[in-house]
This record gives C-alpha cells, structure tokens and sequence, in this order.
C-alpha cells in the first residue's frame, strides 16, 4: 500500500504550485493530479456544486487507488467536510495555510475566491488567534489567470486596482486563499510591500508528511517518484497551461469523471 500514489486536485492549475512543493518534499511518492478544467472556476459555484464537483473528483482519484487525496483548491476544502470521516488521508489546504499565516502575525489579509470568503473558514481559525482580519473576495483574479493573463499589464493592473483600498490597513501578512494566486505573487507583493505572503504549498506539503508518516504510509523505494496529469477539459490546453510551472510529469490525458 505504501507504494500506491497521492492524488492531487484543483479546479485548474492553481494547484501545481502545491503539486510542486508535495514533489520536492516527497520525492518518492506518484502523484496523479486533476485538474477540473471543464468546470473552473470553483469559486463562483454555489456550495453543492462544488461538493458534487469535489465527490467526483476525489472517487475518481480513489477508484485509482490512491492512498491520500491533497484538496489543493481553497474553495474545494471549505466544502469538502463530508470526507472528514473517511479512513483514507484527505487534507484540504485552509488549515496549513492558516496555521503558517498565524505565526508572527497581527494584521492578515485573506485573497480568495468569493465562495472561500463566503465560508468563514480563514476567518474562523484566525480570528480565534487573536488576529485582525482582513477577507479580500478575488474570484476574478482565478478567472484571468486561467485565460493567461499572468504576467502582464493586464493582471497588473487588475491586482493594482483591486487591492488599492487595502494599502493604507498596515497589513503585515496576506494569505494566498486561492492556489491559483501564486502566479500574481509578485503583483501582490507591489500592493503590500512590508507584508509576509503565505501560500498554500509549502505548509500543506509538511502536513502530508507529517500524516503519512504517522500511518506508515510513506514509500520507501528510493527510486524517484512520476507525476500523471489529467484534465476534464482538454490535454493540448493543460499541456500549454503547465509550461509556466517547470514541472516534469509522465504524461497528460483528458478524463471524465
């Protein structure tokens, strides 16, 4: 069972930031990661969609048989509690992500799809720290970004204008509530120039380990692990959308799920 792959999903390519980090830290493990393409973006989707979306998804990944499933999509874990009793690893990234945001920290600024915001989860377990809050919904940066308005003046200026009213709050950490956001992480980091940004990868990356590591789940062939791509929409596009990531990976197929 140890030698069985780690699923990986997000609603586009957001999730590859995490996917990248899960690589690096656990470089003997497969990974199959899906990116359901066809119906990005999550966080415009009312909750049952998004759990209808996020049960598929993960059976599809267990059907594989997969021996833990990584919810590298904010908005898919702020709706993803009915897995909770499973017996199977099912991490969502809000909790890592959170709990690293915390550390040092008085003023946090929480970017986000509108749903996550919605939630309350960041909101929750940071104002449970004693911290200020500062929840930013950013569903239209998702959007831009999955069109490859990347590194342009296009996402400049989207980033620049939406953030503006937030640069006089003395914020001194931003959460990425969005996988995707990692790719405006350089505009974001104009906007708030003092502030620490916390992204999803590196803390949910720990916590994978940590949590097979305590059910004796981590393989140990030495041998380096194979990463397997899938889209629900088209192979040829996610083959162009991956270039910016500087990820190897076996192949990439489209799926149905």
């Amino acid at each position: 069972m140890n030698n069985k792959p780690i699923g990986v999903m997000d609603s586009g390519i957001g999730g590859i930031n995490v996917l990248k980090k899960l690589v690096e830290r656990l470089p003997n493990e497969d990974f199959i990661y899906v990116a359901d393409t066809l119906h990005c973006p999550y966080g415009t989707k009312s909750p049952e969609e998004i759990r209808d979306l996020v049960a598929r998804v993960s059976s599809y990944l267990f059907n594989r048989g997969c021996k833990a499933i990584v919810i590298a999509c904010n908005t898919a874990t702020a709706h993803s509690k009915f897995l909770n009793d499973l017996e199977e690893i099912v991490l969502g990234v809000i909790n890592p992500t959170a709990n690293a945001a915390i550390k040092n920290s008085k003023k946090v600024a929480i970017l986000a799809t509108n749903v996550t915001i919605e939630s309350g989860m960041y909101q929750e377990l940071l104002l449970n720290a004693n911290k200020e809050v500062f929840p930013i919904k950013c569903s239209e940066f998702v959007t831009a970004i999955e069109n490859g308005d990347i590194d342009n003046e296009v996402a400049k200026e989207l980033v620049a204008n939406h953030l503006k009213d937030y640069q006089d709050k003395d914020i001194d950490t931003v959460i990425l509530g969005c996988t995707h956001f990692d790719l405006y992480k350089k505009h974001i980091k104009k906007v708030f120039n003092k502030a620490k940004i916390i992204s999803s990868g590196e803390p949910t990356s720990i916590e994978l380990e940590r949590l097979l590591k305590k059910q004796n789940l981590l393989n140990p062939n030495p041998r380096k692990g194979k990463v397997y791509l899938k889209s629900t929409l088209a192979a040829n596009l996610l083959k162009e959308q991956v270039k910016i990531f500087d990820l190897d990976y076996e192949y990439i197929e489209k799926i149905v799920i």
